[in-house]
């Protein structure tokens, strides 16, 4: 079928891959990839900026993770063991022919799935997927995919610093943990308060709710869902460094 689609759109010379695309991946070859796959699944997979650190820092995708090409198969320990979880390696732009042949030898020493992002970092943005920029982390923690009503760190700390109108962080920590650092946009309701106080919350908005750890966040994740908000949560620790906010990612 796809030779045939591929002569309708007036191609010549076309030869079919008749084993398809997991016997290309078993032989070591990458897959391109899009903004489409990636942006569906951006909190179950690995995505690695193979740029130099100092350019990736300047802007990446939401969550990426800093390795240079010319280290990768060095750094190969750091992915995880679970190997069905796709690699996505991207440069500045699609980069196929710096890119698949790093993929090829990586393949020769994991199991992993590896793409290629199509287009690399100036498509993405080019298609208004997520980016962050300043530091970002050099070495790979993979989590789990969050579970119902759960926010990923990397989303939690791009809507902190980007204040989305159709967004509010509510911190549902007492006064005494807010004193060690804060939010300065989020609205502050204590867990054991919002009973009281649940009706002043907007309907219009997603409430993205935080505490210390993640366990009275959930608590008034459910509190907020049973009263018919639109609401996430942050289940992993967070700490303030200099008031700025720093996920730790829970083990």
């Amino acid at each position: 079928m796809a030779a045939r689609l591929a002569a309708k759109m007036g191609y010549t010379n076309v030869k079919v891959f008749h084993a398809g695309a997991p016997a290309w991946q078993k032989e070591g070859k990458p897959l391109l990839t899009s903004h489409d796959f990636i942006s569906e699944r951006l909190d179950s997979v690995i995505l690695i900026d193979s740029r130099s650190p100092e350019e990736a820092a300047k802007g990446h995708i939401q969550g990426a993770f800093a390795i240079a090409l010319s280290q990768l198969t060095r750094e190969r320990d750091q992915l995880p063991l679970d190997t069905k979880v796709p690699v996505i390696i991207y440069g500045q732009d699609t980069g196929l022919g710096e890119i698949a042949p790093i993929i090829e030898e990586l393949a020769l020493m994991v199991d992993h799935k590896f793409f290629i992002l199509e287009n690399g970092y100036a498509g993405w943005v080019k298609t208004g997927g997520p980016i962050q920029s300043g530091k970002i982390r050099t070495k790979i923690v993979y989590l789990p995919k969050p579970g119902p009503g759960e926010i990923v760190g990397d989303e939690f700390l791009n809507i902190v610093k980007s204040k989305p109108e159709d967004k509010i962080i509510l911190d549902v920590r007492t006064a005494e943990e807010r004193a060690d650092g804060k939010i300065e946009w989020a609205r502050n309701i204590p867990v054991d308060d919002l009973p009281g106080q649940i009706g002043s919350l907007p309907k219009n908005k997603e409430i993205i709710v935080h505490c210390g750890t993640g366990m009275r966040a959930q608590m008034a994740y459910s509190a907020l869902v049973n009263a018919g908000f639109k609401t996430r949560f942050l289940n992993d620790k967070i700490a303030f460094i200099k008031n700025q906010p720093v996920c730790c990612y829970k083990e």
